[in-house]
């Protein structure tokens, strides 16, 4: 981290508390919680209206340093989620979400509500078998911390009802310490300007992530762990100290503790120690026995760690009530189930009229749609949303937008591994006047590209896979993989800096990040137009 971030740090860290805190008296005052909702929305505008309207004046100043336009875009970014969550209840757009019913009566409820109440209520994990109520069968690391914050709240004097809603502000931090810490991994990634800009925007803005920030499950938190893990590895890469190895661990360890399936980033990780340790095996220098050793000894301490924390709970499971690791699912009788179709209909390429175009929206039943990746493009844009009033101008916006967004998308993804191919092929070349501009040429290139490359895949690999051993709708909903925003917003801010300025490929890559420029702006529009929330 330079100076110039370590600068900035402080103001995005006081505005994302700060907002966060606005949040919490709105949502758990009394007074505050009945404003009305216009009031709320022509609020949040006028905030997103000041922060343009600073961002102009300071750009005709001559003021618009890149540290000032990072923290206008996670600012906005963050106006946008607080408005969100404090529009939506608790209820709305919820997954497998379940009822509370308080710390007055005994009865212990099922879903993420329930399991959090769980804890709120009778001030332990819960001492069940995991299977027996849904839900319960996550790791309770986001179930803890929610839990621990009801209590923090009623204690204040809070009403129990007013806390409960106040669960949205805990997914509303995480998703202002995500944009925090995009930012300083597109910049270990020697990301700047404009590019910089698009990658950050694209978490920023995202709808996935809005609707996220005020999910109540744990889904924004094993995200943000996410990064962290390959922040860590970024920071490893290029200092392979024990420090960085432990922070690896650790954050590999917390994500399994709040989602089992965070543990697909251990591949790229094992596929990064191996090319390192033969690395290390075939250098001339030193002593061998000395460098294997040392590598094995931290190697193992990974290992320790990351297994200590991150399958505790699977152990914990084992030993109490002898049951594996795995996900409650539905049976074949539900409306979402998928099963009854072939392999190639479910994972393959959509026919033409399997993406409904007319009408963009996941339904839930897979007799409609079952196919995953159309399920993946609907529910990014619009969650799992079916509003059958939505009519005029919204819908049309809606049928614009889907199409823009699948283009983009595709778009962005080849090129990310574009962008990347690159970075290894010119990982070891000695650097000319010609390649300087195009590639940092040392093996730390080299090594980012095939964690980066392979994390992505891996991630999209394991999401078709777990889309084909339960098969329903739910099982491809874009929150599994909502990791790989992250991966293409470092391709976006990687592409400014890696291509000839008047190359064909750097004329094709600003192409790109105008389209998801576009395609971000739209689905604000829409959402705003829409009054969804």
């Amino acid at each position: 981290m330079n100076s110039k971030e370590k600068n900035v740090q402080p103001f995005i860290l006081i505005t994302i508390l700060f907002l966060c805190f606005l949040t919490v008296l709105m949502q758990g005052v009394p007074a505050l919680a009945h404003i009305p909702r216009e009031v709320i929305w022509n609020g949040c505008i006028f905030m997103l209206l000041s922060l343009f309207l600073i961002f102009l004046f300071l750009y005709r100043k001559g003021k618009l340093t890149e540290e000032r336009t990072v923290l206008l875009i996670i600012a906005a970014g963050m106006v946008l989620h607080c408005c969100y969550v404090l529009l939506s209840g608790l209820y709305d757009r919820q997954h497998d979400e379940g009822v509370y019913t308080g710390i007055a009566t005994s009865q212990v409820n099922p879903g993420h509500i329930g399991y959090i109440e769980y804890i709120y209520k009778f001030r332990k994990l819960p001492d069940i078998n995991p299977y027996q109520l849904f839900s319960y069968y996550h790791p309770p690391l986001h179930y803890a911390l929610a839990g621990i914050w009801l209590i923090f709240l009623t204690s204040l004097g809070m009403p129990e009802e007013l806390a409960f809603e106040n669960l949205q502000v805990l997914p509303l931090f995480y998703s202002g310490l995500l944009m925090l810490l995009t930012y300083h991994i597109l910049k270990k990634t020697g990301a700047c300007g404009k590019p910089l800009f698009t990658g950050l925007l694209l978490v920023a803005l995202h709808p996935s992530l809005t609707i996220m920030s005020g999910s109540v499950n744990n889904d924004m938190l094993s995200t943000l762990l996410l990064a962290c893990c390959i922040y860590a590895v970024l920071c490893w890469i290029r200092e392979k100290t024990l420090k960085n190895l432990i922070f690896i661990a650790l954050s590999i360890g917390f994500g399994m503790l709040c989602k089992i399936n965070t543990a697909i980033i251990a591949l790229p990780i094992g596929l990064l120690f191996l090319i390192d340790f033969v690395g290390a095996v075939r250098r001339q220098e030193g002593n061998i026995f000395s460098r294997v050793w040392l590598s094995m000894k931290h190697y193992l301490l990974f290992a320790f760690l990351s297994g200590f924390i991150g399958l505790s709970w699977i152990v914990r499971n084992l030993i109490r009530f002898h049951v594996k690791p795995g996900i409650s699912s539905a049976t074949e009788a539900s409306v979402m189930y998928t099963g009854d179709y072939g392999l190639w209909a479910r994972i393959g390429i959509p026919a033409f009229s399997h993406w409904h175009f007319s009408f963009p929206f996941h339904p839930l039943s897979g007799d409609v749609i079952h196919n995953t990746w159309v399920i993946m493009f609907q529910t990014s844009l619009f969650a799992e949303v079916y509003p059958t009033e939505l009519s005029g101008l919204p819908l049309l916006l809606c049928r614009f937008a889907y199409p823009l967004a699948i283009i983009t998308a595709l778009a962005s993804a080849i090129l990310f591994l574009a962008v990347q191919y690159r970075k290894w092929k010119y990982g070891t070349a000695k650097p000319t006047a010609i390649t300087l501009k195009m590639a940092i040429t040392t093996d730390v290139q080299k090594q980012e590209a095939i964690f980066l490359s392979t994390g992505y895949l891996a991630f999209l690999l394991s999401f078709a896979a777990f889309s084909i051993k339960y098969p329903y709708t739910c099982s491809s909903d874009f929150r599994y993989i909502v990791i790989c925003l992250l991966y293409i917003a470092i391709g976006l801010s990687d592409s400014g800096r890696l291509y000839p300025e008047k190359s064909r490929a750097s004329m094709l890559s600003r192409i790109v990040r105008i389209a998801v420029w576009c395609t971000l702006v739209l689905a604000a529009i829409i959402y705003m137009a829409w009054n969804q929330w």
